[in-house]
């Protein structure tokens, strides 16, 4: 009677066990990492776990290789998108700067022309100012 009850409390332990695990795997499904968690909580309770890099040995397979391909062109293009939005940029910038260019230059002349009204005299003269008499 004894070995029963256990071997019964046995499979219950075990039948918990696994849907424990069915049950982790559904919160990873849903995007909940319960078992990164269980680990830094181990790391904050003092237990050394080592963590060392493994080379997954997927350089020889062509889906890999393939699927990292495909993100290297991705983000390519989205740099070539980038740098044409740039050229358009800069091509609108020249022509902007062509036109304040004729704007300053056609200020500068009008200055000119009105300090040269103003004084009765061209303002590049190097002609000596007249003095003032009579007074």
């Amino acid at each position: 009677m004894i070995l029963i009850n256990a071997l019964i409390i046995l499979l219950l332990i075990l039948i918990v066990l696994y849907l424990f695990d069915k049950f982790m795997k559904f919160l990873s499904y849903l995007g909940f990492r319960v078992r990164e968690g269980l680990e830094n909580m181990n790391e904050t309770t003092g237990i050394d776990k080592k963590k060392t890099y493994t080379d997954p040995e997927l350089n020889d397979n062509p889906l890999y290789l393939a699927t990292v391909n495909a993100a290297n062109i991705s983000y390519l293009k989205e740099q070539v998108d980038e740098l044409s939005g740039l050229k358009q940029k800069i091509t609108s910038l020249e022509f902007k700067v062509d036109e304040n260019s004729k704007g300053i230059t056609a200020l500068g002349e009008q200055f000119s022309k009105s300090a040269q009204e103003l004084t009765g005299r061209d303002p590049d003269s190097k002609e000596p100012l007249p003095m003032v008499t009579g007074i």
